[in-house]
């Protein structure tokens, strides 16, 4: 007998959606380089059908999502690889890595060296999104796994 309910899951992986009823758009784009899961994307050199790595905040139109059909790789590494479809979020809920304890309700800014999310201050190297909205929506202790919402 199920005796608690939780209002999210447990903790997943990086890049997996969280909930299917919530409003998701979702884009396919073919991959420039080689792009990681839950990665914060921008526009490749064909703007109209590529995408690789987010290299500023202002820049990112969405992450990388798993796409159930990624493996891991021999350097322990679950991505994209260049040339490959990838599914880019830029409405929904999915987990994201952490770069320290993050706050349910904070704002979520890209640190550009990682390409995890931080809900620390904008500062040298930590940058904030302009094309899309990005919000914790779980908390966490310390580095690690949230959920976050994209609008």
């Amino acid at each position: 007998m199920q005796s608690t309910v939780t209002q999210y899951g447990p903790v997943a992986f990086a890049g997996l959606m969280d909930g299917v009823a919530n409003p998701q758009n979702v884009r396919s784009y073919s991959a420039e380089a080689a792009v990681g899961l839950a990665r914060a994307v921008m526009l490749g050199t064909n703007k109209d059908k590529q995408v690789l790595h987010a290299t500023t905040g202002a820049a990112a139109i969405g992450f990388a999502i798993h796409d159930q059909a990624r493996e891991q790789n021999s350097a322990g590494l679950v991505q994209y690889a260049a040339k490959e479809t990838v599914s880019v979020l830029n409405m929904g809920r999915f987990w994201c890595e952490t770069n320290d304890a993050v706050a349910a309700g904070a704002v979520a800014n890209l640190v550009v060296a990682t390409g995890k999310l931080t809900d620390e201050a904008v500062t040298a190297g930590t940058e904030a999104f302009t094309q899309v909205s990005v919000r914790f929506i779980t908390s966490t202790t310390g580095a690690g796994l949230a959920i976050v919402e994209v609008k």
